[in-house]
């Protein structure tokens, strides 16, 4: 069972934002069973401008307002806040202490966002701003909000992983050719995923959605879905959606979303730049 955990800071007079982590995501911070505090979310929707239908249709989160309750209002009352904050010239000062805190307590990483996204570019200026405060942590996130990519990418130490699926496609390939450094990170639903997932650049990620899941077989190599991929499909595959969840399976061990795409993962059985990738499929 995922274990969730939280921590209220008290940036400012009257600012407090809630850090929140579970086992998938704690990456180096605490273990599968006792897991640290390494996010900063909130809640889905209403801040997430680049939503899709697919996405929304497909998001645990909402669940968690019924199973989770003291989590999911945290995401709201940190939503709340960041409003306030961004209203403020104070919101520097938020961000600088911000990033204190995550240099001392978060050295295997930290997310943006477990739920939700960047809602416009002042939220991007200072997420940015607050990874370039901790250079000694790695930063990741995964966003739809692809027109602020580019300010994301103002803190070196920020992986942006771009969340795809069949109903963005088209933007996300466009975000990811005009970004260097970011990485396509698909979400494959049962209806659509087979030839999207054969364009993907090799460095990929690929989040199966539910029912494409095997963590409930004896034999989870035996999903039908499994089963139709490619070998170079395969290895891109989240081994803790597709496998289930342990010590092993979490993001701490597979680190492929915690780090920039580089030039050696772009090469390959594809083609050798990303116009050629796209262009020939």
């Amino acid at each position: 069972m995922t274990e969730f955990c939280k921590v209220d800071l008290e940036l400012l007079p009257g600012i407090t934002l809630t850090l929140d982590g579970n086992s998938k995501i704690t990456s180096g911070n605490g273990t599968y069973d006792s897991p640290k505090p390494n996010a900063l979310s909130l809640p889905p929707v209403s801040t997430c401008p680049g939503s899709t239908e697919a996405c929304r249709a497909s998001c645990y989160v909402q669940g968690l307002a019924k199973y989770a309750p003291e989590v999911f209002a945290a995401y709201q009352s940190n939503e709340r806040t960041l409003h306030r904050l961004f209203l403020t010239s104070k919101m520097w000062n938020a961000g600088t202490l911000l990033a204190l805190w995550i240099s001392n307590n978060c050295q295997g990483g930290f997310r943006w966002h477990v739920s939700g996204d960047v809602m416009h570019d002042r939220h991007a200026d200072w997420i940015a701003f607050v990874c370039r405060q901790s250079p000694s942590v790695q930063h990741w996130i995964y966003t739809r909000t692809f027109e602020l990519v580019p300010r994301l990418l103002q803190a070196p130490n920020l992986t942006v992983n771009l969340s795809a699926d069949s109903d963005n496609w088209e933007e996300a390939k466009q975000c990811w050719l005009d970004n260097a450094g970011t990485r396509i990170c698909y979400l494959a639903k049962p209806e659509a995923w087979g030839k999207q997932l054969a364009e993907l650049p090799t460095d990929s990620v690929v989040f199966p959605d539910y029912p494409l899941r095997g963590r409930e077989l004896e034999n989870p190599r035996e999903h039908v879905f499994w089963q139709n991929l490619t070998p170079r499909e395969r290895a891109m595959v989240c081994p803790t959606d597709f496998f289930g969840q342990s010590e092993k399976h979490r993001c701490g061990p597979c680190k492929r979303c915690l780090y920039p795409s580089g030039p050696d993962s772009r090469r390959s059985d594809l083609a050798k730049s990303r116009e050629v990738i796209w262009t020939n499929t």
